[in-house]
């Protein structure tokens, strides 16, 4: 089912209930109005015939003839009769047309509602009126005063039927009229609200991976569905960023290891051509074991690039002591410095030691022949900060932003034929970031280089980092 389709039966069956709650409402509220207008009547009418009526301390007497009291209460259909009985459910008095009031004998009372033969429904209100002390009175004595009389007021409830069914069917009609209007206007008013929707869709529908751009159409409504697009076009941003980095590694990564194979052939091919000493051979098998340990580096960074964030977490690690670790790993190749206390960290030595041997490779390499290398381990708040800085000629700001990227190097590393693939940043901040840690690199032109990792800090254990700890090394991946 649509969604156009669902809104609109969402809609209607809500408008249903509504207009149904409705007129159940108004229905029973005009019913009480007229029930109590009936009861008010009676009350009236009631009254009018007490007036008519005079209670004695020995009885009460009927006295209508002077009291202006009219045969029916009211006028038109809806008139009220009334009947005067007296205790012993005798007819006193009362309207011309009540033969179908007339009570069971030796009672007066009425039930409050009743049917004539004619099948009319009628509402009967009674009063009774009595002396505090009536007198003996003989049976045969028809004058008055009585003991009691019991006055009877009765309204015909058809009138009240005949306004209620009237409004019951106003508002049957006025309800399925309205459900059936909006039921014609629903689907189109539900197209044209939902029509931002449909053009995201079509626009999402039309995008192409191969294409420079990927956005949904702006849906220009200034509500939730423009949010929604400016979240979904965030997201294909970033989509189309790492889609446009995979594309990047491959073309990298096919070039990189590309170019060793065909060295790698070409001197195995050039031996072969023809007979040669055997120094000639040992020296292409040197070249060729040369390109073939530069293209294992390069398909072991690969491998450990290619795998997901969650699978590259570092193995479990032991505490060390980093300053001295990295003043036993680097030996001469830098000149290590540790203000402070010394740093301890929960770490894996052999990732840790991958990481300093890429950061120092590429301190040497872009720093040149002499450079000083300096590397600093101290404690940095709740962070052990492990920095290697060069005075190399430093990054530009532009290449600044793109040294973590995989195979990336700067066009003056290009020109000056420095070394290596371009995965050694890369690797170091992937192993910073499995051990949980970041890396930060600042530079500038002419200033030489600088790049910071801090790993979480730990409290010093109760002896220091074994021998096989602090010796541990592990062979580069990429010294790039």
């Amino acid at each position: 089912m649509s969604l156009t389709r669902r809104f609109s039966a969402f809609y209607l069956g809500s408008l249903a209930l509504v207009l149904a709650a409705f007129s159940a409402c108004l229905y029973l509220s005009a019913q009480h109005y007229l029930d109590r207008r009936v009861v008010d009547r009676l009350d009236a009418g009631l009254a009018v015939l007490s007036a008519a009526a005079e209670v004695n301390p020995d009885g009460v007497e009927w006295e209508p003839k002077g009291r202006d009291l009219p045969a029916g209460l009211g006028t038109g259909e809806d008139r009220l009769r009334w009947l005067v009985l007296d205790d012993r459910g005798g007819v006193v008095d009362g309207s011309k047309d009540l033969h179908f009031l007339i009570p069971s004998p030796g009672t007066a009372d009425l039930p409050g509602r009743l049917v004539d033969a004619r099948g009319h429904a009628w509402r009967v209100a009674q009063r009774r009126l009595g002396a505090a002390e009536p007198r003996e009175r003989d049976p045969e004595d028809d004058g008055s005063p009585h003991h009691s009389l019991t006055l009877t007021a009765c309204a015909p409830m058809e009138p009240m039927a005949a306004t209620l069914s009237a409004l019951a069917w106003a508002l049957a009609g006025t309800g399925v009229g309205t459900w059936l209007l909006a039921a014609l206007l629903c689907r189109r008013v539900s197209r044209r609200a939902l029509a931002p929707l449909t053009r995201l869709a079509e626009s999402a529908r039309g995008l192409d991976a191969a294409e420079p751009g990927w956005s949904l159409a702006s849906a220009g409504t200034g509500d939730e569905l423009d949010d929604l697009g400016r979240a979904f076009n965030d997201l294909l941003g970033r989509l189309h960023a790492a889609y446009e980095r995979q594309r990047r590694f491959g073309g990298d990564a096919s070039h990189q290891l590309r170019t060793p194979l065909t060295v790698l052939i070409g001197q195995i091919e050039v031996a072969l051509r023809r007979d040669r000493p055997a120094e000639d051979y040992r020296r292409a098998l040197r070249s060729a074991l040369g390109g073939a340990c530069q293209l294992r580096q390069v398909v072991e960074a690969l491998l450990f690039l290619a795998r997901a964030e969650g699978e590259a977490r570092a193995p479990e690690g032991s505490p060390l002591d980093l300053a001295a670790w990295a003043a036993e790993h680097a030996g001469d190749r830098a000149r290590v410095v540790t203000p402070g206390p010394p740093p301890w960290v929960d770490g894996h030595a052999p990732l840790l030691a991958q990481l300093l041997d890429n950061l120092l490779d590429n301190a040497a390499k872009h720093g040149g022949p002499g450079a000083s290398i300096v590397v600093e381990a101290r404690r940095d708040g709740p962070s052990a900060l492990l920095a290697v800085q060069d005075d190399g000629p430093g990054i530009s700001a532009e290449d600044l932003l793109r040294v973590f990227d995989p195979f990336y190097r700067s066009p003056a590393a290009r020109r000056a034929g420095t070394p290596g693939a371009g995965l050694g940043l890369a690797i170091v901040r992937r192993i910073a970031a499995a051990s949980g840690g970041v890396v930060e690199v600042k530079a500038e032109p002419g200033r030489g280089c600088r790049v910071e990792v801090r790993l979480p800090s730990i409290s010093p254990p109760g002896r220091g980092p074994s021998a096989e700890v602090v010796a541990a090394r592990a062979l580069p991946l990429d010294g790039s």
